[in-house]
Parts: C-alpha cells; sequence; structure tokens
C-alpha cells in the first residue's frame, strides 16, 4: 500500500503534532480540534494519539458488506462506511390464502395470514408490512414511500402518527421511525383504495447524512370488499340448512291463529347466513308491506308492534331471534348481536314495521354468520276467520365499510 505522507501543524493543548494520515474529507471535529481540506492519495488505516483517534480510506472498495449489481454499487467514497445499510421489504401482504411472510404481529395473522385478521377476502383498505433491518442497529430509522404505479408519477410517503400515504413534499425526520415502531402497529398501512395495486420501498438512516437507499421494491393488491346475504327456511333443527326461493312460513296445522287463543310460534324460522370482510361491521335491516298480518278477505291486520303477546288481551305479531352463531377464527373479527326488542324471551316480539328497523349488527368482519328468527302472532279475539292473512318481510344487509 502507498502512502502519501502530510505534514501539518495543529495546536492541540499546547502540544505540536506531525501525523501522516490517508482521510480525504472536508469537515473532521472532536471537541479539541477541527482539521479542514485534508486530502491524500490512496491509503488508509487508523491514526491515533493521546487526544484523538482517527479512521479513514481513500481509493479503496468500502468494507460496507452489501453487494451491488446492476440495482447496485460498490461504494468507494469512504462516507459510504457510515451509510446506514439498505433495509429489505420483510413482508406486505393485503391478501393471503392463509400463509403469510411476516415474522412478527398477532398470532392470528402467523397462523392464517391476512385473512384472519381482515376478514374473508382479505384486507380492502390497508395493510402491514415489516422491515428486514439487514445489519443495521435496533436504533435505525425507517422511511416509507409507497406508490400506486411503482413510483413513476406517484410518490408518496407514510405518515408515522396516521400510518396514511401523505404527500412526499409533506414528509418529515418525525416520518422515520425505529423497526418496533413501525412492526407495532398491526395495521401500519391505512386509508388504502379497494382492488388497487400498491408498490412501497424502504429507506433507512442511522445519524446525520447517512440515509441509504432505498429497498427493492415491494407490491400487493388490496382486496374487492366481500360481502355474502342469505336466506333459508327450516324448523330450530335447520342451522345448517340451505333452502331455495320462494321463503314462505305458515301458521298452519296445529299451529294455526285462532281469534282469542294464546300466541302461536311458527314451525318454521327463518334463517339468514351473513359473510362481510367490512372492518366498520354491518347492520341487518327488515321492514314488511303492511305492518302486521292482513286479510285481503276481512280487510282486518294483526298489528305488529313490540310487545310480550303473553299480555292479556294483547293482539299482534313479529320477530324473535333465536340463534346467533360464527365462526370466531379470530380476535380480529366480530360478532354478532339481536338489538333489544328481537332479543326477548318467553313470547316478547320486536315489531314488522312498513319502515325499517334494525334487528342484528355485527361489529366488525364476520365468516359463517348464522342467525335464526322465530314468528310469534297472536290474534285478537274481534278478528274474522281467514287464510289469508300474510306480510311480506324484507331483509336488508347494510355493510359499514
Amino acid at each position: 500500500m502507498k502512502t502519501a505522507k502530510i505534514f501539518a501543524t495543529t495546536t492541540l493543548t499546547g502540544i505540536l503534532l506531525l501525523f501522516s494520515s490517508s482521510v480525504l474529507a472536508n469537515d473532521l471535529d472532536s471537541t479539541n480540534y477541527k482539521l479542514v481540506d485534508v486530502s491524500t492519495t490512496a491509503g488508509g488505516g487508523l491514526v491515533d494519539s493521546a487526544g484523538y483517534s482517527l479512521i479513514s480510506t481513500a481509493g479503496e472498495i468500502s468494507a460496507n458488506p452489501r453487494n451491488y449489481s446492476s440495482n447496485y454499487r460498490l461504494n468507494q467514497d469512504p462516507s459510504a462506511n457510515f451509510i446506514a445499510s439498505q433495509p429489505r421489504v420483510q413482508c406486505f401482504e393485503t391478501d393471503t390464502d392463509g400463509t403469510t411472510y411476516c415474522t412478527s404481529g398477532p398470532a392470528e395473522l402467523l397462523e392464517g395470514g391476512m385473512v384472519n385478521i381482515c376478514g374473508p377476502g382479505g384486507c380492502y383498505d390497508k395493510a402491514r408490512f415489516e422491515i428486514d433491518p439487514y445489519s443495521n442497529p435496533d436504533d435505525t430509522l425507517y422511511g416509507i414511500q409507497i406508490s400506486t404505479d411503482g413510483f413513476v408519477s406517484d410518490t408518496k410517503c407514510l405518515d408515522a402518527s396516521t400510518f396514511r400515504p401523505k404527500a412526499a413534499s409533506s414528509c418529515t425526520i418525525n416520518d422515520f421511525r425505529t423497526e418496533e415502531y413501525w412492526e407495532n402497529e398491526t395495521f401500519n398501512i391505512q386509508g388504502l383504495q379497494p382492488n388497487t395495486q400498491y408498490s412501497i420501498r424502504i429507506t433507512a438512516l442511522h445519524g446525520d447524512f447517512t440515509q441509504s437507499d432505498f429497498s427493492v421494491i415491494a407490491t400487493t393488491t388490496t382486496a374487492q370488499g366481500s360481502i355474502e346475504f342469505d336466506i333459508d327456511i327450516d324448523d330450530v333443527d335447520g342451522i345448517t340448512t340451505e333452502s331455495t326461493s320462494p321463503y314462505t312460513v305458515t301458521f298452519s296445522g296445529g299451529y294455526e291463529l285462532i281469534a282469542g287463543a294464546a300466541p302461536t310460534t311458527a314451525t318454521n324460522l327463518i334463517w339468514l347466513d351473513v359473510l362481510s370482510s367490512s372492518s366498520g361491521g354491518f347492520a341487518v335491516i327488515q321492514f314488511g308491506k303492511n305492518g302486521g298480518l292482513y286479510s285481503p278477505t276481512t280487510s282486518q291486520t294483526i298489528p305488529s308492534s313490540n310487545t310480550d303477546l303473553d299480555t292479556p288481551s294483547t293482539e299482534g305479531f313479529g320477530l324473535q331471534s333465536f340463534y346467533i352463531d360464527t365462526e370466531d377464527v379470530s380476535p380480529y373479527y366480530g360478532e354478532i348481536t339481536a338489538t333489544t326488542n328481537y332479543a326477548g324471551a318467553l313470547n316478547n316480539v320486536g315489531e314488522i314495521a312498513t319502515s325499517g328497523r334494525k334487528i342484528y349488527e355485527g361489529d366488525g368482519p364476520i365468516k359463517n354468520g348464522r342467525m335464526g328468527i322465530y314468528l310469534k302472532a297472536r290474534a285478537g279475539v274481534n278478528k274474522n276467520p281467514a287464510s289469508d292473512y300474510a306480510e311480506d318481510i324484507y331483509f336488508i344487509l347494510v355493510p359499514r365499510y
């Protein structure tokens, strides 16, 4: 190795130092001195004295352990030794087939992929990414960029407070955070659009003037919102029954309505199936055509209301929730509950009005939700016999995306 000697004088606590160095630098500082415009030829090494230690190289390939190809490079500038290592994207996922490349996060994710925490079909408005820090220390900071066109014309950064994309020009040092910070948030990219391909890339920072090149780009596509709703008719044992239209429930045979008699529960129930990826849950709304059981023959109606049909002299018609179940594979999934008027026991029923009434609601994604509903009625003493008392009931599923 050739070493070019530099003869320089600098006053350090009264000592005149003569030293040789192999550094190319413009501003080297310590608490006791500052060297300006130092230059050398090729060479390098470690130079020590009682007052300082200087490590430098010039004209040599960097000791940085990274390899470069058409997308990388071998750094020869000595400052490259202090640049943070280029990170990698460990995982960037919205929808999986039950597997994942993520290595942290909730157990449900690691066991069944993103569908286990986003719901059927996967994530439609959010995603998760993780960082492979390569050889960077734990206190390294990382900035995230996101794009919908592979960073051709759309380049945004990830806001470290809201975890949502924002204009790259709005990003500051506050949007650089540690790997632990980013990965402690389960859904660390939010506010995305459904059925859209997104790309991300990551850069590392470990001290001033040390920002790395961006990582290789990773891509994923958000899911389309997933929703299914179905009606079936069967008795109390029809938990898994799948039936086809027409969907008809009758009060007949030994369960026919008799004026002034006790309340009657129809033999068959209405069964509802729900599947939804909506993170905000859903509501099931029902309403009727007549507001009760109406007979065209007699022009009389057995009205529907929120009532206890066991109350003397009461007549009425309504619904009562009998059964609720879901495939509860994850705490990130929701639960289904019947609203107050329809969750009664004995012969307490909720009304079927001509305007919408909420009978069920869910508070998150639902997989294989199943609900069973009784129909109960009691005819008043003034009701004339007829075989055409009927009501058309409509059910609407409203997802909260």
